[in-house]
């Protein structure tokens, strides 16, 4: 019997060699899924074969942002510099064998840094404590990934590493929603133009992921690949920071050829950490609201730390249990109402700067 990882090799060799046209689409579409299915069996059946667990680290401050990156690339002396955190430093491979955290304190936020193994190509296969490694990614709430001059082709092997196992970084969830029905096969709602999957493909996706009876409805163009993630149910969406380190070894700025955006820094030195601080600030999305209570008012400098669209519920759940279970109606003074002190629900949505007074029952 052909094992999964073999028949995985097998399938993308016979992608390779099929031309997209409209009598291979149906074919395409299954190859396609059942690939996508026998990897997750595979990753499956080796991370029950991990040591020890893997990282166990417990989440702290208003957000968690693991480092990743290849062995010496400056992540150690970056938490350091970052936070308050001692990693050990050492000019070799390979310094860091244990996870170790650290909280970065900026505009009101305290975000936990993590700093990881270095990663390396096949960590997904379990080589340098990968899977350990691409365990702990998968929990973050934004990955700062941090390269080295002149070691740009990293990138591309990092994205990788994330890919496979089911980390879309920099994107969002696809814009799909599906029904089961009882009878009537596969309907197809869309609402525009689909260029990079074709109904065939789409048939044939949802039939090998069991699903025979369905309305699907597309909101955006999207590919095989994208419906494959909605089908999975397994894929987390994270945003991302890329820092370049070792710029003073290219005249302070970052090489041509690396991600758009990147932000160039020197850690040993201490240089351009201000932007990372930002860009890491900015990449979590947060907005800062102001709680207003009836005995001391408002207190600006103590924010509670929410993210870009969340809402009152969202607010009242950091709230203490008694607020959280006698909730009348909240008022707020800010950007998101018409007008100062208007009354609103668990599900207005909140903006920065916005100050909530909650009204209790009885």
């Amino acid at each position: 019997m052909v094992d999964a990882e073999t028949r995985v090799k097998e399938i993308t060799e016979e992608l390779h060699k099929t031309k997209r046209n409209k009598a291979t689409e149906h074919h395409i579409g299954a190859l396609l899924a059942r690939r996508a299915q026998l990897q997750r069996d595979v990753m499956e059946r080796k991370s029950r074969k991990i040591v020890g667990g893997g990282f166990d680290v417990k989440k702290q401050g208003d957000a968690t942002v693991v480092m990743l990156g290849f062995p010496s690339v400056g992540k150690s002396t970056l938490l350091t510099r970052l936070t308050n955190a001692k990693s050990k430093i050492a000019a070799y491979d390979f310094t860091t064998l244990e996870c170790i955290p650290g909280i970065m304190e900026y505009r009101s936020a305290k975000i936990q840094l993590l700093d990881i193994p270095g990663i390396i190509e096949g960590a997904q296969e379990g080589k340098g404590r990968g899977r350990e490694v691409l365990s702990v990614a998968r929990k973050a709430d934004l990955i700062l990934i941090l390269l080295a001059v002149p070691r740009m082709k990293d990138y591309d092997v990092i994205m990788k590493e994330l890919w496979d196992v089911g980390v879309r970084l920099g994107e969002r969830p696809p814009n799909v929603d599906m029904k089961k029905d009882i009878k009537g096969g596969i309907s197809i709602i869309t609402a525009r133009k689909l260029t990079r999957i074709s109904k065939q493909e789409i048939i044939a996706i949802m039939n090998q992921y069991g699903m025979h009876n369905a309305t699907i409805t597309i909101k955006e163009d999207i590919t095989p690949e994208q419906l494959i993630d909605v089908l999975e149910k397994n894929r987390v969406y994270i945003n991302k920071v890329v820092v370049i380190n070792k710029v003073d070894l290219n005249g302070g700025k970052v090489p041509s050829g690396y991600p758009p955006g990147s932000i160039g820094i020197c850690a040993e030195r201490g240089l351009g950490l201000e932007g990372v601080r930002e860009k890491i600030y900015e990449g979590l999305r947060f907005m800062r609201v102001y709680t207003k209570t009836r005995t001391a008012g408002v207190n600006m400098n103590e924010p509670m730390m929410l993210r870009q669209g969340d809402n009152v519920g969202k607010f009242v759940s950091f709230l203490p249990k008694d607020f959280r279970n006698n909730f009348r109606y909240a008022l707020i003074w800010g950007k998101s109402v018409k007008f100062p002190g208007q009354r609103v629900g668990l599900d207005h949505v909140l903006m920065e700067g916005d100050v909530v007074h909650v009204i209790k029952k009885g």
